[in-house]
Order: C-alpha cells, then sequence, then structure tokens
C-alpha cells in the first residue's frame, strides 16, 4: 500500500522529481567524470612507467668517464643505474614553418633496450648494432607529420649536418608529455625526440667512453634526498648540473599538476550539486510531510508503527537519487570518456583506455543519497515523532500579520503583503533558496572565466613580459658579439642578450631546481611586472623571484637565498630577494646579467637572444637562423600562441559549455521547486483569490513576486560567491606550469546573470502555466 502511494506521489511531483534528480545527476556525472579521467590517467602512468623502469632519479653532467658509473651503483640506496649521451639538435625538415628543434639519445651500443626508460615501439625496431645513422622517432613528431619507418630526417648535431634513416616509432616515459624547454603546452609539430646508437651520438658530440646524463632507481627504503646528495658529490669534479627526482622531471611534474587538478575538481564540484539537491529535497518531503499529516495520522492510528512510515519517505529520496544516478553515471562515463581524449594530444602514453570501475558508480550513488538522508533528515525524524493526535489537527499557520511589518503593514496591500508573508514568515527556507539559487551563477562564472583567464595570462606572459617576437637558444654561451651579429641580420628590429644559468635556490629547508635569467638592466624585450602589471627593474645586486617561487621556498624581499650555480666552477653564493615579480609559466628568477656574469666569473657572455622582428621577413629570418651552425633552437612567440589557441581553446569551449549547463541546471533546479512548493502551499488562498474577483496575471504576480526577490536577492550574492569560490579553488591548486589567476571580467558576470536570470524565467513561465490551469473546486476543497 505505501509503496503505491510512493509512485502516486512520485508521479504527481514529476516535475520536481526530475529537476532534483538532474541536480544529483549533474554532481554524480561531474564525480564519476573527474575520478574515472583520474583513474585513467593514473592507471596509464603507473603501467607504463613500471613496465619502461622509469628512472627515479635524474642527473647531468658536462662530461663523466664511464668507469664512474660503478662508483655511482655502489652508492648506498641505489638498485640500478645507466649512463647515456645527449644533446639538442637541429632539424632540417621541409614544410616547417619555423625551424624544427630537437633532442637525441643514446642507446646501448648492444642494440637492446636499456635499462631504464626503456621504449615502447609502435612501429619499426631498435637501430642495428652495426649501423650508426639510424635512429628511432617519438610518436608525437611522427604522428604529427605522417613519419613511418624507412623515412630520412636530416640532423644538425654540434654543428654538424648528418642524415639518418628512421626505422622504429615509439613512446617514452620521459617524454609522455613532449615540448620545447620552458613551454607549457605540447609542441609535435616543432619538437622532435630522437634515439640512436650510442657510437654514433658519442662521437657526433665527442663523448667517446664518457656520458653526459646519469638515471638510477633506488632500492626499497632508501632516501631520495640522501642519494641525490651523495651523486652531486660524485659528479661535481665532471661538471655535474644537479640531480633530481621524478617531482622535477618535466613531464612527469605536468602530468602530476593535471592529476591534482582533477583531485580538486572531484572534490568541490559534486559537493555543491549535492548540497543543493539536499536542500530541495528537504523542502519537497518537508511540504509532503505537513500536506500528508492526516495520512501519517491515519496509517500511525491503524497500527503502521513510525519506522515503515518514515522508511516510506526514505524511499521517496532513494529514488530520486537512484534515478539522478543512473542519468550521472551515464553522463560522466561519456564526459570521462570525452575528457580522455582531449587529453591524448597532451600526455602520450602507449595506451590510455577509459576505466569505470564497478565502486565508482555506487560510490557516487552512495554519497548522493547519503547527502539526501542529511537534507531531509529534519523531515523524517518529524515523522517519528509526530503524535497522532496532533497529526490530525491542521498545520498551524504561519504567524505573520500587519503588525510583523510595522507602520508599514497598515500603509501595504493584500498584494504586497502576501508575497512578504511567504519569505519573512519563514526566514531560514528564504535564505537557503537565495544562497541556493546563487550557487549556479559560480557554475556559469567557473565556465566563462577561462576566457577572461586565458587573455590574462596571454597579455601578462606575452603582451607585457615577453615583449620580444622570437628568442634565440645558443648551443654554448657566447661573447655578446653575437647579439650585435644577429642584430644585423635582415628582418631584426632589435636584439638583446641573455645569460640563462642552471641553478639550485636553497632557502632554510627547502629548494628548486632552476634556470637563472640574467637580463640587461635596461631590458625592453623581457619586462618583469609587479602585481599591479607595473615594471619591475632588474636588481643589480639582488635577485627578483616570481611570487609563487618566493611562496615555495618561505621567503619574502629582503631575504637572503642561497644560489648554487650548477654550470661551470659550481660557485655557491647568498644573494638577498630583492624583488618579488609575476609570472604565468613556471617559476622565475633574475638577475642583472653583469652581475650574474661577474658570479659566474667569466667574460660577457650571453646563451640565448631575444628579438623583435619584421612580419614581412620573418620567412627569410628563419631560414638564415636555421643556417648558422651555432643556433641550438627558436621559438617563434607567434607559432607559440597559435599552439595554444589550438590547443587550449577547444578545452575552455568544452569547460564553458558543460558548466554554463549545470548552472542552468541548479537554477531552474532551485526556482522551480520553490515555485512549485510555493503553489502547493498556497493553491488554497490562490483559488480563494480567484474566486473573489483577482485575475489570473494578479495572482501568478502574487506568488512569482516572492520568487523574482529571491531571485534578484541571489544574483549579487552568487556573483560575490563566485569570486570567492574561484579564488578558494585556484588558491588550492599546487601547480607550477601554470598561474591561472582569478580574473573575471564584467561582461562574464553580466553573462552568468543573465543565464541565471534566464533560467528563473522559464521556470516562471512553467509555473504560471500550472497556475492557469488551477482546479479551483479541487483546490478549495483540500483542507491545506
Amino acid at each position: 500500500m505505501l509503496d503505491r502511494k510512493l509512485l502516486r506521489d512520485l508521479w504527481s511531483l514529476r516535475g520536481q522529481v526530475m529537476t532534483i534528480a538532474m541536480l544529483v545527476g549533474a554532481g554524480v556525472a561531474v564525480l564519476v567524470m573527474s575520478v574515472s579521467s583520474f583513474l585513467a590517467l593514473r592507471g596509464a602512468q603507473q603501467t607504463f612507467y613500471a613496465e619502461s623502469h622509469f628512472a627515479e632519479i635524474t642527473a647531468e653532467v658536462k662530461r663523466s668517464p664511464r668507469p664512474l658509473l660503478a662508483r655511482i651503483a655502489e652508492l648506498p640506496g641505489v638498485a640500478t643505474v645507466e649512463g647515456r649521451v645527449n644533446g639538442d639538435v637541429r632539424v632540417d625538415w621541409p614544410g616547417a614553418e619555423v625551424p624544427v628543434a630537437g633532442r637525441i639519445l643514446s642507446l646501448p651500443g648492444s642494440g637492446d633496450q636499456p635499462a631504464l626508460n626503456r621504449l615502447r615501439l609502435l612501429a619499426g625496431h631498435l637501430p642495428e648494432p652495426t649501423r650508426q645513422n639510424e635512429a628511432v622517432m617519438h610518436a608525437a613528431f611522427a604522428e604529427a607529420w605522417g613519419v613511418r619507418p624507412g623515412d630520412g630526417i636530416a640532423l644538425i648535431l654540434n654543428g654538424r649536418r648528418e642524415a639518418f634513416r628512421i626505422v622504429g616509432i615509439a613512446h617514452s616515459p620521459e617524454f609522455v608529455f613532449t615540448s620545447r624547454q620552458g613551454s607549457p603546452l605540447p609542441d609535435d609539430r616543432g619538437f622532435v625526440v630522437l634515439w640512436a646508437n650510442e657510437e654514433g651520438v658519442a662521437r657526433a658530440f665527442d663523448m667517446q667512453g664518457a656520458f653526459n646524463e646519469v638515471s638510477l632507481t633506488l632500492a626499497p627504503g632508501a632516501s631520495e634526498a640522501v642519494v641525490i646528495a651523495e651523486l652531486d658529490r660524485l659528479l661535481l669534479p665532471w661538471g655535474g648540473r644537479g640531480a633530481y627526482g621524478r617531482r622535477d622531471q618535466p613531464s612527469h611534474r605536468f602530468l602530476e599538476d593535471e592529476l591534482a587538478e582533477q583531485r580538486i575538481l572531484a572534490v568541490t564540484v559534486p559537493l555543491v550539486f549535492f548540497g543543493i539537491a539536499a536542500f530541495l529535497l528537504h523542502i519537497v518531503l518537508g511540504r509532503m510531510v505537513e500536506a500528508q499529516r492526516e495520512q501519517i495520522a491515519a496509517l500511525k492510528a491503524l497500527g503502521f508503527p513510525a519506522l515503515p512510515i518514515a522508511a516510506h519517505y526514505a524511499k521517496f529520496v532513494a529514488v530520486i537519487c537512484l534515478l539522478g544516478s543512473l542519468l550521472g553515471v551515464a553522463a560522466g562515463a561519456w564526459m570521462g570518456a570525452g575528457m580522455l581524449n582531449n587529453y591524448r594530444p597532451f600526455f602520450r602514453f602507449p595506451e590510455m583506455p577509459y576505466l569505470l570501475p564497478v565502486w565508482l558508480p555506487l560510490l557516487a550513488a552512495a554519497t548522493s543519497f547519503a547527502v539526501a538522508l542529511l537534507g531531509v533528515y529534519a523531515a523524517l525524524r518529524r515523522i517519528l515523532r509526530l503524535p497522532t493526535a496532533e497529526a490530525l489537527r491542521p498545520a498551524r499557520p504561519i504567524a505573520f500579520g500587519a503588525h510583523s511589518l510595522g507602520l508599514l503593514g497598515s500603509r501595504l496591500g493584500a498584494v504586497t503583503k502576501i508575497p512578504l508573508r511567504g519569505l519573512l514568515g519563514r526566514p531560514l527556507r528564504t535564505i537557503f533558496t537565495v544562497f541556493g539559487i546563487a550557487m549556479a551563477l559560480p557554475m556559469v562564472v567557473l565556465g566563462l572565466f577561462w576566457w577572461d583567464a586565458m587573455d590574462s595570462m596571454v597579455d601578462l606572459q606575452f603582451d607585457r613580459i615577453e615583449r620580444g617576437d622570437a628568442f634565440v637558444a645558443l648551443t654554448d654561451p657566447r661573447n655578446a658579439r653575437a647579439v650585435r651579429e644577429l642584430a644585423r641580420l635582415p628582418g631584426v628590429l632589435a636584439a638583446e642578450g641573455q645569460r640563462i644559468v642552471p641553478v639550485r635556490l636553497r632557502a632554510a629547508q627547502q629548494s628548486r631546481l632552476m634556470a637563472l635569467t640574467g637580463l640587461p638592466s635596461s631590458a625592453e624585450l623581457r619586462v618583469p611586472r609587479d602585481a599591479d602589471f607595473r615594471p619591475v627593474p632588474i636588481p643589480q645586486d639582488g635577485l627578483a623571484l616570481s611570487r609563487r617561487l618566493a611562496e615555495t621556498l618561505g621567503v619574502r624581499e629582503g631575504d637572503v637565498v642561497q644560489v648554487e650555480m650548477l654550470e661551470g666552477a659550481r660557485h655557491v653564493h647568498d644573494l638577498r630577494v630583492a624583488a618579488l615579480v609575476e609570472d604565468v609559466i613556471g617559476f622565475t628568477a633574475l638577475i642583472d646579467i653583469g652581475a650574474l656574469n661577474r658570479l659566474m666569473r667569466e667574460d660577457d657572455l650571453v646563451s640565448h637572444i631575444a628579438l623583435r622582428i619584421d612580419p614581412l621577413e620573418a620567412g627569410a629570418l628563419w631560414q638564415l637562423l636555421a643556417e648558422r651552425p651555432r643556433v641550438a633552437a627558436t621559438n617563434v612567440k607567434a607559432v607559440w600562441l597559435r599552439a595554444f589557441d589550438e590547443v587550449i581553446a577547444g578545452l575552455v569551449l568544452t569547460s564553458a559549455v558543460t558548466l554554463t549547463g549545470f548552472g542552468i541546471i541548479i537554477a531552474v533546479g532551485v526556482v522551480y521547486n520553490s515555485a512549485r512548493v510555493a503553489l502547493q502551499e498556497r493553491g488554497w488562498e490562490m483559488a480563494s483569490l480567484r474566486v473573489l474577483g483577482f485575475t489570473r496575471q494578479e495572482v501568478a504576480r502574487i506568488l512569482l513576486a516572492e520568487l523574482a526577490v529571491a531571485v534578484f536577492l541571489a544574483v549579487p550574492i552568487g556573483l560575490f560567491l563566485a569570486q570567492w569560490l574561484l579564488g578558494l579553488i585556484l588558491g588550492a591548486r599546487d601547480n607550477e606550469s601554470f598561474d591561472v589567476p582569478a580574473v573575471i571580467s564584467s561582461g562574464t558576470f553580466a553573462a552568468a546573470a543573465l543565464v541565471v536570470l534566464g533560467a528563473a524565467f522559464a521556470s516562471a513561465v512553467l509555473v504560471r502555466r500550472r497556475i492557469d490551469r488551477l482546479d479551483l473546486v479541487a483546490a478549495l476543497k483540500a483542507r491545506d
């Protein structure tokens, strides 16, 4: 009997049931999407890392004899050691808009897979031991250009041109995320990774019998910090540049940053939806209990225990949660698979199957039901405690009259007092309704703000800070005359030299491996900025650190940081933090180029040159730079920005559409359910007013005025919540790759407000139709 009643209740409230189920479904969808994509990424990472024996510690050295590997293997805590030769190369690639940069790494001369960082071959085979002109190409570049085994490639190795034949296409755990140094986006068409036999690579870089990179894994229980310290000690006499763990490996760090983003998303957004759904269920079920007081009393009088009656209403909640969970799991699986497809251009795994474990839908459904039960706990408790005799009496009306408004009450008409009674007579419900509608705005803002953030990031990094058009990396530090030589090339309007040195910064217990950049004091092609975007002078006697780097090291302006140079004689200096600057990509440490050269005890040297160019002569200039043997790579701002738009725009659009849709679901769910509950509670009043001569428009205006007040109160509150919630989410990010600013334009605020107002208006139209179809006789017969 109670189950048949449950079906009748579900059908009579089907509109409210569906809107609440959609809210539950949205929360379940986000939970399933974020957790499943996290599991897929993490699973692909762990599987690939394990089968390829990804190194746990890596160290670069200028040139070290191979016998030193035996001493490294004897260090306590070291399990496996492998040395190799690597170097930067330029690629003569027909059809490329700008010179293609690359990196070549040696493979064991035996023709076998390396002990660490093994390759997963997708096509072809490893180079034959006796053939020095064979190479394996990373799959990202091969897919971008349609390269197959048997194709040729011309490389500039250490100033010499050599031809190679591609014999294999492979993935590598070191290059799951492939990009040029310093670039936060994959550059599949402009950067290539190659592997070739050790003898050929060593001969090209004058490394016969030596290595310039060592990788190792740790024994169980070994301390990474202790092993790194000992490894640095051994490599120091040979020009060691600082060992680092996986945390500082660029590809791994970028992947970990994205996994951290997914963890935050999996916690914050579903809680918003589940919380609002619980609030609506609290209102709807509370209304049902009040409306069915006599039925509950009759059931208790007939001998029904209170617990089965409460379970009956809990089933009502369970059905809504089940319906929402079914919708949410299906949508979440679809969205998760789509998100994984969006990740594929970023993260190159041999296999990255979509994973939806059985426990995840069950966890999502159980979480939604548990939160919903918390929302209806008060209503269920009321059922358990409701005495039969009291339930047979009508509910006490709201204690609200003209005296509640003071002098204002005598001046207001009935049409105004009725909405005010609804708002002020139940203040707690009004507050929750306003808050529920307000929460729709942060969802819409979270989707749309990414356009503002991207515009702000591009404006700060590439219009205000990086003001050059191209960035040329030299094969090795050269005399500052190289700047004047490039400045004389056709198409170059301005040129500025920079000196970039690998360093380890230490402050208390914190340390960071990074690049220290020396800039001219009068630099115009790279201008550091503070938090207000004002230019920051290059310090003459200290460092300028990015704000995020200073926070990571735990230092402030005026504190002293230890700087260990990881190039040359590896001098150690204590330098004062003279200024803090803003950055968008990675961490920044700046110093005057003259001061840096003095600290390095070297002549006036530059390692990179920033250029401002004439766009009409850009193509010819790229060709001239490609022909210069001492130019290792050329990064072009326009190409990077185009890649930025191509890769990021799709992700931003998907995010904007999805979160805007979720915001509409919240707005419609809260407004529609609030209006339906108000209509159910006021049905007798509405019918009475119609009988007394009020028109349909006047009756609808009375009911909808209450909702209009709630909506217009919710909009400014929601905009404030959007700014606060955005700052909270971005503040919880631990992401070194990007610094996403919490920038929301007035246009985004206006668009979010219009979306929510539009959803509220659509809900009001639906409720107005129900008012017009109100059955006056049935409404007047109802006691409630």
